[in-house]
Parts: C-alpha cells; sequence; structure tokens
C-alpha cells in the first residue's frame, strides 16, 4: 500500500529539483543547433555557407555577461561565414547597451556581423541603441537597411528591419531579384515574415527570435507562453512558408523570470544547403 506521506515526499523533491533545475541549470546550459536549410535553386558558392545567430541576449539581471561572452565562443568555434544579431540586447533596466556589446566583441566573420533592434532595446532606449551599436567596431546597424555582398561569383544581399511591435520596420525596395542570388533577412520578430510578398522583394530567409522558444515548455503541452502573433506558425525553430522560410532561435537570455525549462538557451549555426532534406541537431 502505498503511504501517502511518503508519496507526497517524493512529490516534493521531484519539485524541488525541477525548480533548482531550471533556475540554476538549463538558463546557463548553452546549446549550438546546426540546423541545415535547403534552398531550392541556391548558387554553389554559398553551398555550406554558416550564418550564426545570436538573440534575446537580455544582458544583466538573469543573465550574467559570461553567459554572453560564452556563447560568443561557441559560435566563433563554428566558424560561421556571418553572424546575425536580432534584437533584445540587454535587460530592461540596464543603463547602457555598452557592457553587452563589449561582451560581443569577439564575434568577427568574414562576410561580417550584423544587427537588428527588438521591443526590449526600445525600453532601454532606441536612440542609444543606435548609437552606442554603431559604435562597436566590428557590429553594423542593418535596421531598415540591406547590403550586398559578394561570394565567388553569389550576389549575397543581407538586409534587416526595425522591430515589428514597437518600431517601424520598412524593407525598402531591395536591388532587383535577377541581381541577387540570395537574400536572407534579420527581423527581431517572425511575425515579420507574414509581412513580406515575393516579387520584388522576395526573401529566402528570415532569421529571428522574440519568442524564446516559449522560455518554459511542459512534456505534451508544449511552450506555456508564446509570444508570437502568429503562435500557431512561430515557436522556435524552422517553419517554411510559401513565400520564405523563417527561423526562429529559442535565444539566449530569459524575461520575466530567469528560468528556463526543457527549452535550453541557443546558439544557432544555420547551414545553406541544397540537399533534399533539412536536418537539425
Amino acid at each position: 500500500m502505498v503511504n501517502p506521506r511518503k508519496l507526497l515526499g517524493a512529490a516534493s523533491a521531484v519539485a524541488t529539483g525541477a525548480a533548482v533545475y531550471a533556475a540554476l541549470i538549463e538558463p546557463r546550459w548553452i546549446q549550438v543547433t546546426r540546423p541545415r536549410i535547403r534552398v531550392a535553386g541556391l548558387h554553389p558558392a554559398l553551398q555550406g555557407l554558416r550564418i550564426a545567430l545570436l538573440t534575446d541576449l537580455h544582458a544583466g539581471g538573469g543573465t550574467p555577461l559570461s553567459l554572453v561572452r560564452r556563447a560568443v565562443r561557441l559560435a566563433m568555434a563554428e566558424r560561421p561565414h556571418l553572424i546575425a544579431l536580432t534584437g533584445d540586447f540587454a535587460d530592461d533596466d540596464a543603463p547602457s547597451f555598452r557592457p553587452v556589446l563589449e561582451a560581443l566583441g569577439g564575434l568577427r566573420a568574414p562576410l561580417g556581423v550584423y544587427a537588428v533592434p527588438g521591443n526590449h532595446d526600445f525600453t532601454i532606449g532606441i536612440g542609444r541603441w543606435h548609437r552606442e551599436v554603431t559604435e562597436a567596431p566590428d557590429i553594423s546597424d542593418l535596421t531598415n537597411r540591406a547590403r550586398m555582398l559578394q561570394v565567388d561569383e553569389a550576389r549575397f544581399c543581407v538586409a534587416g528591419v526595425d522591430d515589428l511591435n514597437l518600431g517601424h520596420p520598412t524593407l525598402e525596395p531591395l536591388p532587383s531579384p535577377n541581381d541577387r542570388d540570395f537574400t536572407l533577412l534579420l527581423a527581431h520578430t517572425p511575425d515579420y515574415a507574414e509581412k513580406l510578398c515575393g516579387g520584388e522583394n522576395a526573401v529566402d530567409l528570415v532569421l529571428a527570435g522574440h519568442t524564446h522558444g516559449g522560455q518554459v515548455r511542459l512534456p505534451g503541452v508544449g511552450a506555456l507562453i508564446n509570444s508570437a502573433r502568429n503562435d500557431g506558425l512561430y515557436e522556435a525553430g524552422l517553419r517554411r512558408r510559401p513565400w520564405t522560410q523563417v527561423y526562429t532561435s529559442r535565444g539566449l537570455g530569459t524575461i520575466h523570470l530567469p528560468i528556463r525549462f526543457l527549452c535550453r538557451p541557443e546558439v544557432a549555426v544555420i547551414h545553406l544547403t541544397d540537399a533534399e532534406r533539412s536536418l537539425q541537431n
């Protein structure tokens, strides 16, 4: 016969262990994911190109700068060709972005390091964000801008937009599709993909964050909270739409409560491929 007191004690121990894990272990347990994203008709020069994505750092508060520096080391160990930073750089109470930008200072990539803001960057001060990102020596502010890069014979366009919720995102007319072999868009919120219409502003891949993957997930339930407007579409990982593809990272930091459960912080390193299958680990 089951002893109710023993059962209650065991349940209490499990709950305590889960709470300790969620508060002290998982938020510091960074996972490097390497999604292989198939792009039909990918230019041969872009085959295997690696793009590191870091997002939702929320540095300060529950996310120490040491975690950001470790994420930088993990990203650099993957030897990315391009690095994307898609917003929410610091904790809402941070007086400046300079500490987190200094922690990101080890990021280098042959094709550049590019950043767009998130909604929490507006809380600290979007004018300060633009000014201090511009002062960072190796990070380019890509808000509502596009750059054309040459990768051997391939013409690679990287573009970025302002935050969808608090900013004024405008995807300026891109160069003619005939002048672009591949177009990458950085957007803090994955929902921006729903505003794309193809044609002259066709985009091959959108990189985003914002959702934290839910931050807390329960077996059989999934994410308890999803901040995406289209929460049935965008939570974490790759989503294919008829006109583009979207990769939403779980991000690095935490918001509201400094916990994660079954939703480890992520450094994503996307591998472009024209192979038939897209694999993720």
